[in-house]
């Protein structure tokens, strides 16, 4: 494992800070090169750039187990929120974490005009919270903010008892931990975190049902039904299957992206969810501190920004709390550089 990681990438020394943004693997920088020299060049084949969407859908739902046909390509998991905010209907309820990252939230909000209303509740009763009034319950596998992992079954289970749809943004998840997709409703992920890609594409990924009774939310000609076809006139339909959410992907982030993908699925999530969680479980074990069983540890850490700048090692910082975030490119040579740092008067 660690000879295939010291070739794949090249990212320095004391890098934690994957929970906001993720280092890509060699191959995907010569990726996105490639596409670049070829832009500059003239040469860009634009059926080719539709073949690297197909291959980064492909990739994505092989990773999280689920068939292509259910994958539809954004550009943000927030965008791609709304298009399950815009099918609620009117005066629709739904529940949210009190610490939800808004990217899960604000799509909701933004319906009260229709009175859509957003309860909240704390991480540790959400369960217990969801109620026959809710038509959706909206969370994160893995909370931005401290590294918390939902038990997906059980809230999976209160949802299905409720009648509510579940949409599980697994931005913080998919690359490193393994779970069950069909457990959730909706599915959204951005590429930039943990699966190493640029900023966009992002994922939806929706339950059959769903694909079909979801109108459209944003109509444009790569969602149709054949986007090879002549741009003009008024005489298209929507693609049948989750395409009909695309929107048009960003060439260089399409090509970038694959390698990373194609990397997560040669390596294995539950390979990656293993390293990443023994180095997390060893870096707590050396602070003398409980470990939450999450690639995400949160830390009271009084001094911190002045320490780990002192050595050139990126992690989040807020006040006297550090978000060390662990994954496939660290090593124990980081954990140990980083606890030293973290010791030191």
């Amino acid at each position: 494992m660690s000879a295939t990681v010291g070739k794949a990438w090249n990212v320095r020394r004391g890098y934690f800070n994957t929970a906001l943004r993720g280092i890509p693997p060699i191959a995907a920088v010569e990726a996105a090169q490639r596409t670049i020299e070829l832009w500059s060049r003239g040469d860009l084949d634009w059926v080719e750039w539709l073949d690297d969407v197909e291959r980064i859908r492909g990739a994505f739902a092989t990773l999280i187990g689920v068939p292509a046909a259910q994958i539809g390509v954004g550009h943000t998991t927030a965008a791609l929120v709304n298009v399950v905010a815009a099918n609620l209907k009117s005066g629709s309820r739904v529940l949210v974490p009190e610490s939800e990252h808004n990217s899960n939230t604000i799509a909701f909000v933004a319906q009260q005009h229709r009175g859509v209303l957003v309860d909240t509740a704390p991480w540790s009763e959400l369960v217990n919270r969801v109620s026959d009034d809710h038509a959706v319950v909206a969370l994160s596998l893995v909370q931005s903010i401290d590294g918390s992992v939902a038990d997906l079954r059980a809230v999976s289970q209160a949802c299905r008892r409720a009648g509510a749809l579940l949409c599980l943004d697994v931005t913080q998840a998919a690359g490193w931990l393994p779970f069950d997709a069909s457990l959730a409703d909706i599915v959204v992920c951005s590429s930039y975190k943990w699966l190493m890609g640029p900023n966009g594409p992002a994922f939806i990924c929706l339950r059959s049902d769903l694909v079909d009774s979801f109108r459209q939310l944003q109509a444009n000609w790569f969602a149709c039904t054949e986007p090879h076809a002549a741009p003009y006139g008024v005489h298209f339909s929507a693609a049948s299957s989750a395409r009909k959410f695309d929107v048009v992907p960003g060439l260089i982030s399409a090509s970038g992206l694959l390698p990373s993908l194609a990397l997560i699925n040669e390596l294995g999530v539950s390979t990656i969810h293993r390293h990443n969680t023994a180095l997390a479980g060893k870096l707590c074990a050396r602070l003398s501190v409980p470990y939450n069983g999450s690639a995400i540890v949160l830390l009271d850490a009084p001094g911190a920004k002045q320490k780990l700048q002192a050595r050139g090692i990126r992690a989040t910082i807020r006040g006297d709390r550090v978000r060390v975030a662990i994954h496939i490119y660290n090593d124990m040579e980081d954990i140990d550089a980083l606890a030293a740092a973290l010791l030191s008067r």
